[in-house]
């Protein structure tokens, strides 16, 4: 079970309604972020959900997604991928006018409508095309701008990496969500196509970061944590993955890998068993503190 059903969209109504006259007016007292607030101090419990978490993706999900990957070429994936985050619109859009970015509602309006139609129902992108961004934005973040602290790093069964704030954002973003469509008309299986379909884009990622962690635990939190709070800023931070990649479980990024110039050749590699810390095939750990986040 997902977040993805458990609100009406009429309450994500309310929630626009407060937050088109607060959108871009937060300010925060002096030497206060409520980005740095919050911390882990669950941190024994969050590693018994998330060792739960790690039993059902190797036992479930990964076996599934290997299984689909088998059937299914590269270019189908990704399609399927685009077609859930185009169903994604209406959050990215509210979110955008929430934070009085009209700039990027308006964006996301153009995104939708090109894609829907000419992407043939978003399975492609010809938006990104035209110049037509993506916002990357949603409920949690919002919130966020308004001032509104993130609150204590949580692993949530099933759904991973996410903290009170995320939580609450994720059931607006959930409720907005055109996939509900789906289940409210008793199409069974859809919300399930897009989990597995996103665990097998994130299979190499994953498989990555596992092997270079010294901590996966840490290594996901402090790659979460680092990546919300960057988005929360709206810096840069790198995409955890292709479109809706693993909300219901993780959030996981590849660092760049260090520039060629940055090491003399003929250099002696590092020890060790595997590729060398500056090798692109070795894949980068996240770093940062707290990470799984529910759509």
């Amino acid at each position: 079970m997902t977040l993805r059903t458990s609100r009406r969209p009429a309450a994500a109504a309310l929630l626009l309604a407060l937050a088109l006259p607060l959108g871009g007016c937060v300010t925060y007292p002096p030497g206060w972020d409520p980005e740095t607030q919050g911390g882990d101090p669950y941190q024994g419990a969050n590693r018994v959900v998330f060792g739960f978490n790690e039993g059902v993706d190797r036992l479930v999900l990964a076996p599934l997604a290997r299984g689909w990957t088998a059937i299914t070429f590269e270019a189908m994936r990704a399609s399927v991928g685009r077609f859930f985050d185009n169903l994604s619109f209406p959050s990215r859009f509210v979110a955008s006018l929430g934070q009085g970015q009209l700039g990027g509602a308006g964006r996301e309006a153009g995104r939708f409508a090109t894609n829907t139609t000419v992407g043939v129902l978003g399975l492609f992108d010809p938006a990104a095309r035209l110049g037509l961004e993506p916002t990357n934005e949603d409920f949690g973040q919002m919130l966020g701008a308004w001032g509104i602290p993130a609150g204590p790093y949580w692993c949530v069964p099933l759904l991973g990496p996410s903290s009170p704030r995320d939580l609450v954002g994720g059931v607006f973003d959930a409720a907005l969500d055109l996939g509900l469509a789906f289940s409210i008309v008793g199409i069974p299986g859809v919300g399930f196509l897009e989990i597995v379909n996103a665990r097998a884009l994130a299979e190499d990622r994953i498989r990555r970061a596992r092997e270079a962690a010294l901590d996966y635990y840490v290594a996901v939190r402090d790659a979460h944590v680092e990546r919300r709070r960057a988005l929360v800023r709206n810096r840069d931070a790198p995409d955890a993955l292709d479109p809706g990649a693993l909300d219901a479980l993780y959030e996981i990024e590849e660092e760049d890998a260090e520039p060629a110039e940055a090491h003399e050749e003929g250099a002696p590699a590092p020890a060790g068993d595997g590729p060398a810390p500056g090798d692109p095939a070795a894949g980068a750990p996240p770093q940062g503190a707290p990470t799984p986040a529910a759509r």
